[in-house]
Parts: structure tokens; C-alpha cells; sequence
């Protein structure tokens, strides 16, 4: 009998997927509870560019997590919580958007079919970017789950109606988010970018938006915060890399001074996981072009392995002790 293909299954060693998922590209063969999508687009961004990169680099570092049987199928286990998580839970890598140039219009059509698709399966959808224009796209192809509310973890508040007549770069997407139809709460958590304008701020409250700065997440602490956020439903959660400290997640073309710690941003997604039902997230405006050493790359595979397994926990599924 030969010996089995990576018995050891050290990081350097073997193809790379997220987390070692298996790989299925054909959207109509997904059978999974979880599968990730890398959307490598950076058209919208206007200052450093290089998100483009961000979905590979994350799947690099993601399999750090699955060296010696890693997170599949036993799931992985929480030494503060002495629980086990996303046990049992199958996971899929769909690969990436085939992105074609700067063409913003037939890339979001191809964004938001390809999320559909994965959606018509069944499958829990994760959204690996590319910067933070991607998010109106994706948050369109949940329509189906409307009333659908969005928590947005970010420095910067992304409500720019447009810029030299552009109104899908990465200053809008939430903007556009709150103008569909089915979108109904908005809460953004952790914004702080000097360059933030009191009538950016005037408008989004003024069409419902709550707002929490980094200062008041400081000031109430992360339960203080989730007390006042409004009741959830069916949510969308959309993680910008730059909401968090440049000294822990320095890879992001807007790095903002004074941001959210990790364990800040991990509680309050276990919150929001908590108090509604999270149906999709993505995360974006990783770019490794001026990371770390993969620090920012790391995190963030950290950072959705650890947000997964409190959305399935809040459903019951996949948790153990």
C-alpha cells in the first residue's frame, strides 16, 4: 500500500486553497456548507493599488491553518472558549471572479452571478477582495434574503456619492448599498479617517445609518456598542482590512491611524453573529503589495476562520463542548 499524498501536510508542501479547502469551480457541483470566492479587482481604488492580489495572498497564508489535519474535518478548537468549532462543516474553494481589466460594469455582473450561484447551492458565501467597490456587487446578490442589513467594519465611512463623476470606486459602496430596495439597517463600526466630512456623516444618519466611531467603541467598549446597535436581521457584514490598527494590518492601500485591536473587531463580529442571522461577508482591501512579511495576509485568514465558526456556533452547527 503507497504512502498517503502529504501525511505530515506542512504549509510549504501541496496546492494551495483556502485552508486546504477542496477545490470546485463549477458552481453547480458545490456541495458545502461554506464556499470562498476571491474577487481580485482593485478599479476603484485611488490611492495605492494592489488589492488585485489580495484573495491569492490570503489563500497562501491561510494553510498555516491546516498543517496537521488543520481545521477539516475536526474543526479547530478554541483554547479560550474550550470549544470546538466548525466541526463536521464541509468547505469549498470556488476560485476567483474572472475579472477582466477596468470594465466595473461587466465585472460586478459576473461578481454578483457568481455569488448567486454559489447562493442557488445552498453554500454559506465568502468573499475574498479586491478593494472595497466590490461590496456594492456582492451585497446585490443576496436580494433573496431581504430585508437584508449590512454592519460595516471600516475606517473610513465609504459614502461618497461619487468622485469626478465615478460612483463605484471604493468611497461608495456603502452609499450604493443603502440605495437598494431590500437593504434596510446600516450600522458602521469603528470609523475615524480625518478626512471624513460632516455632510458624509449628516447624509448616511440622515437615511438611518448608525455610526459608532473608533473613539465610542473605546469609550462604551464592544458589549456597550452591540447594546445600541439596531435589532438584526438577515445580515450582510463587510470587513475593510483598514479597520483595524496599520500596526497589526499594515498591508491596505489607506492605512488610518488609531484603529480597532483584533480582539475588538473578533468580539464585535461574534456579537453580530449573535444577533441576527449572517447570511454572507466579505472582507476587503487586503493588498500585499505593501504588506508585512504577511502579516496583514494572516490576520485576515485568522480573522474569517474565527468569524465562520461564531456564525455556524450561533446556528448550532458545527460546535462541540
Amino acid at each position: 500500500m503507497s504512502e498517503p499524498r502529504y501525511a505530515a501536510n506542512l504549509p510549504s508542501v501541496g496546492l494551495v486553497s483556502m485552508f486546504r479547502s477542496p477545490i470546485c469551480e463549477d458552481f453547480s457541483k458545490i456541495d458545502a456548507d461554506i464556499a470562498f470566492l476571491g474577487i481580485p479587482y482593485d478599479g476603484g481604488i485611488g490611492f495605492r493599488p494592489g488589492t488585485r492580489f489580495g484573495p491569492r495572498e490570503i489563500r497562501t497564508f491561510s494553510v498555516r491553518y491546516s498543517a496537521w489535519g488543520g481545521h477539516t474535518p475536526n474543526g479547530y478548537w478554541d483554547v479560550n472558549q474550550r470549544k470546538r468549532f466548525l466541526k463536521g462543516l464541509r468547505m469549498v474553494d470556488c476560485g476567483d471572479v474572472d475579472i477582466a481589466y477596468y470594465d466595473f460594469e461587466n465585472n460586478r455582473r459576473k461578481m454578483t452571478s457568481n455569488i448567486e450561484a454559489i447562493l442557488d447551492r445552498g453554500a454559506f458565501p465568502v468573499l475574498i477582495g479586491g478593494d472595497h467597490s466590490v461590496t456594492f456587487p456582492n451585497v446585490c446578490a443576496f436580494s433573496r434574503f431581504g430585508p437584508v442589513d449590512i454592519v460595516h467594519i471600516d475606517a473610513h465611512m465609504d459614502w461618497r456619492d461619487e468622485i469626478a463623476g465615478v460612483r463605484h470606486a471604493n468611497a461608495s459602496p456603502l452609499r450604493r448599498s443603502k440605495e437598494l430596495p431590500f437593504v434596510r439597517n446600516m450600522v458602521h463600526l469603528g470609523i475615524r479617517d480625518v478626512r471624513t466630512s460632516d455632510d458624509q456623516i449628516a447624509d448616511a444618519e440622515a437615511a438611518g445609518a448608525k455610526i459608532f466611531t473608533r473613539e465610542q467603541i473605546r469609550e462604551l467598549g464592544v458589549n456597550g456598542v452591540l447594546e445600541r446597535m439596531p435589532k438584526l436581521g438577515n445580515t450582510f457584514v463587510t470587513i475593510d482590512i483598514d479597520g483595524l490598527d496599520p500596526s497589526i494590518a499594515p498591508g491596505t492601500g489607506s492605512p488610518t491611524v488609531d484603529g480597532l485591536l483584533y480582539h475588538e473587531v473578533r468580539d464585535l463580529l461574534q456579537g453580530v453573529s449573535k444577533m441576527g442571522k449572517v447570511v454572507g461577508f466579505d472582507i476587503v482591501e487586503v493588498n500585499p503589495m505593501v504588506d508585512h512579511y504577511g502579516q496583514t495576509c494572516l490576520l485576515a485568514s485568522t480573522l474569517i476562520l474565527e468569524f465562520l465558526g461564531a456564525i455556524f456556533a450561533s446556528q448550532g452547527r458545527g460546535i462541540e463542548g
